[in-house]
């Protein structure tokens, strides 16, 4: 049943490919604007801009566009269907329901980012090792952001409604780190000093990350394993809150 759930989102996804592609696309054109730039600029200042904010924004907006987008908007109009309660009479239970869709949004995203990953390594150096760790960190912030598709999804009454309140959502989680980071660079001061004060926002740990493996920092604020369970964590207690607030 699991299969089924997630072969008829991949298809369902696959078949409004305009609005993936428009989901896609602001990722996409960080990285025509690197192609473009290379020539303008110094070399030094090519890796620094591409590191330091065309690829990590890149990755943060292709996260966002497979957890919150595409996802929130289809649970959003399923339960404004009354879709799921239909599918209550059936033997699907929320948690295969939840792992069906889950299965789905992780086999796309992966896709999206190997290509991305592989497009940008053709412009900076990404060592193989620390491509694969990209992917496996960016593999949990989507885990821990995924629940949060269903607890949007359950607030607003329908897909028109969440669509408009995820640009709020998606600035809040993106914007709270990078412009965090890049102020307090410009301004010399170090900002890990100051992630404590982030501890609630997934990117920290995502860019945090991608600082260190693309060489721009010379270590993280904490440990990656100690980063993988807080995510770990996160996904948990928000999959719990999703449970209750998606199907109240």
């Amino acid at each position: 049943m699991i299969k089924q759930i997630t072969s008829t989102f991949i298809l369902e996804s696959m078949r409004n490919y305009g609005v993936g592609f428009g989901n896609i696309l602001p990722a996409f054109i960080f990285l025509i604007l690197s192609f473009i730039i290379k020539s303008v600029v110094n070399e030094e200042t090519f890796q620094y801009m591409v590191k330091g904010q065309f690829l990590p924004v890149s990755i943060l907006l292709l996260l966002f566009s497979f957890a919150f987008s595409s996802v929130t908007i289809y649970l959003a109009d399923m339960k404004a269907n009354r879709t799921f309660d239909w599918l209550k009479r059936t033997k699907i239970t929320a948690s295969t329901y939840y792992l069906g869709i889950g299965i789905g949004v992780f086999a796309l995203a992966n896709m999206a980012l190997v290509v991305l990953l592989a497009c940008y390594k053709l412009v900076i150096d990404i060592a193989w090792d620390h491509f694969f760790l990209i992917l496996f960190i960016c593999n949990f912030v989507l885990l821990a952001l995924y629940p949060l598709s269903f607890i949007l999804a359950g607030l607003f009454k329908n897909g028109k409604v969440a669509q408009s309140m995820l640009v709020p959502v998606m600035i809040l989680l993106m914007f709270s780190i990078t412009m965090t980071t890049m102020f307090l660079t410009l301004a010399g001061k170090d900002p890990q000093q100051y992630f404590i004060f982030l501890v609630w926002n997934p990117m920290l740990y995502l860019n945090d990350s991608l600082q260190y493996y693309l060489g721009l920092t010379t270590n993280t604020w904490l440990p990656l394993y100690q980063y993988l369970l807080i995510l770990a964590g996160w996904s948990l207690v928000l999959a719990l809150i999703a449970r209750k607030v998606y199907h109240r």
